[in-house]
């Protein structure tokens, strides 16, 4: 499955993400519960790595500026 986005997208997709970053140290900051927060806290470390990649991710000369993203083991119709 390929996820095609407009470069529009692709950045709405980095700052929605960078949001939830942000939402998610607060929620993690307020959480008593030991387990919750361990699992949070995971959630986190996947969260900017898939930023940083979506960050790092260039746009390849021949795709005129459109962004494949392959989600394994997914398929969705359009």
């Amino acid at each position: 499955m390929a996820l095609e986005l407009a470069p529009q997208d692709f950045e709405l997709l980095k700052r929605v993400l960078d949001r939830y970053v942000s939402d998610l140290r607060m929620e993690i900051a307020d959480t008593d519960k030991a387990e919750w927060r361990k699992e949070m806290h995971a959630d986190e470390d996947r969260a900017k790595n898939l930023l940083a990649q979506l960050s790092a991710a260039q746009p390849e000369p021949e795709t005129q500026g459109e962004l494949r993203i392959v989600i394994r083991g997914f398929a969705v119709a359009f």
